[in-house]
C-alpha cells in the first residue's frame, strides 16, 4: 500500500496542500471508531457559506468560495421552492412517513439539488420532481438499512470487504479543504468478492461512504480554508491493473453495484475523480463501465497516464 506522501503526486500540485501531522498516518477507521460529528450547516437561504465568516484566512487562494460551499443562488432557491412543493405532495399523498422538508439535512438537499440541475440541464422542468423523488428515495433507503447506525455495526463479510478493498483517507486537502480519498488497485484482493452478494456489497460500501461523509465533515471543521464543502476528491491508482482480472464477472458486478449506490443515494459527494497510472488495457474496461455512469459523473473523471 502506497504511503500518503507518495500518492500526493497524482493530484494537481496547484490544488493540493499537505496538512502536517505529528501522528503516524492512519487508515480510514470503520465500525464506529470514527466519532460522529454534527452536520455543519450553511447552504440554505440565510446561511453563511464560510465557518465563522473566516473566508479562508490570509491566503487569497482560499478566499474564493467553491460551488459546493456556497449558499444557494436566487435561481437555485426558486427551483428549491418547487422541490419542496413536490416533496410535500408526495409525503402527504402517499404512505411514506418521512421527515418534513424543513427537517432534511441541508447538505443532502443542496448537493442533490445541484446534481439534478446539472444532470437534467436539458430538461429543467423535470428538475423539481426528480430532485424530490431522489430525496424521498434516499431517505426511505436510509431508513430501511438504519444508515445512521451503519458505521457502528459489524456486518457479515465486513473484514473481507474492508480488508480486501482498503480505501484510505490521506492527510492532504485541496486549497478549499476537500479531502483526498485514495484507492490502489494493487492493494485490492478481488477474489473475496466472489463470496459477497450484490446486496451485501451495497450495504458494505454504504458503510464505507457513511464513514467518509463523517470524516469529510470533521475535516471541514478543521480545515485552514474554513469551508463547508460537501464533496471530496477521489484518486484511483491503476498501477498493477490486470484486464483479465478486471473483466471477471464478479468484479464487474461489484463495480456496477457500487456505481449504482453512489448515483442513487450519495450523489454529488465526489468533486473530481483522478484515475492515475492508466495502462492502455484499462480503456477496454472503461468502454464497459462508462454506460453505467451518469454523464455528470463522467465529466468529473480525469485520466492521467504514466507514473504520476
Amino acid at each position: 500500500m502506497a504511503p500518503a506522501s507518495s500518492a500526493l503526486k497524482y493530484a494537481p500540485t496547484d490544488d493540493v496542500v499537505v496538512v502536517e501531522k505529528e501522528e503516524e498516518e492512519e487508515e480510514l477507521i470503520l465500525a464506529g471508531r470514527v466519532p460522529p460529528v454534527p452536520l455543519i450547516e450553511g447552504w440554505l437561504p440565510g446561511g453563511n457559506a464560510e465557518l465563522d465568516g473566516g473566508g479562508g484566512g490570509d491566503d487569497p487562494s482560499t478566499n474564493i468560495v467553491p460551488m459546493d460551499a456556497r449558499a444557494l443562488s436566487q435561481m437555485e432557491r426558486e427551483v428549491l421552492a418547487r422541490v419542496r412543493t413536490h416533496y410535500e405532495e408526495v409525503l402527504l399523498g402517499g404512505d411514506d412517513d418521512g421527515p418534513a422538508f424543513d427537517n432534511l439535512p441541508e447538505e443532502m438537499v443542496c448537493r442533490v439539488l445541484r446534481t439534478m440541475m446539472k444532470r437534467h440541464s436539458d430538461k429543467p422542468r423535470d428538475v423539481p420532481i426528480q430532485t424530490a423523488e431522489m430525496l424521498m428515495a434516499t431517505l426511505k433507503w436510509r431508513k430501511s438499512i438504519d444508515a445512521d447506525s451503519l458505521i457502528t455495526r459489524t456486518l457479515e463479510h465486513t473484514a473481507e470487504y474492508h480488508g480486501g478493498w482498503p480505501t484510505r483517507v490521506l492527510y492532504a486537502t485541496d486549497k478549499h479543504g476537500r479531502m483526498l480519498v485514495y484507492d490502489s488497485i494493487a492493494s485490492i484482493d478481488s477474489e473475496y468478492l466472489r463470496m459477497i452478494s450484490p446486496e451485501e456489497v451495497e450495504l458494505l460500501h454504504a458503510q464505507l461512504l457513511e464513514c467518509i461523509s463523517i470524516e469529510r465533515r470533521r475535516r471541514c471543521a478543521m480545515s485552514p480554508a474554513r469551508m463547508r464543502v460537501y464533496s471530496h476528491l477521489h484518486i484511483l491508482d491503476l498501477e498493477g491493473f490486470s484486464l483479465v482480472d478486471a473483466m471477471k464477472e464478479h468484479v464487474l458486478r461489484t463495480c456496477k453495484t457500487i456505481f449504482g449506490l453512489s448515483k442513487r443515494h450519495f450523489t454529488g459527494c465526489v468533486y473530481k475523480i483522478y484515475i492515475v497510472n492508466c495502462p492502455l488495457a484499462f480503456y477496454v474496461m472503461w468502454n464497459v463501465l462508462a454506460p453505467w455512469l451518469p454523464h455528470d459523473t463522467i465529466a468529473k473523471i480525469r485520466f492521467i497516464r504514466g507514473s504520476g
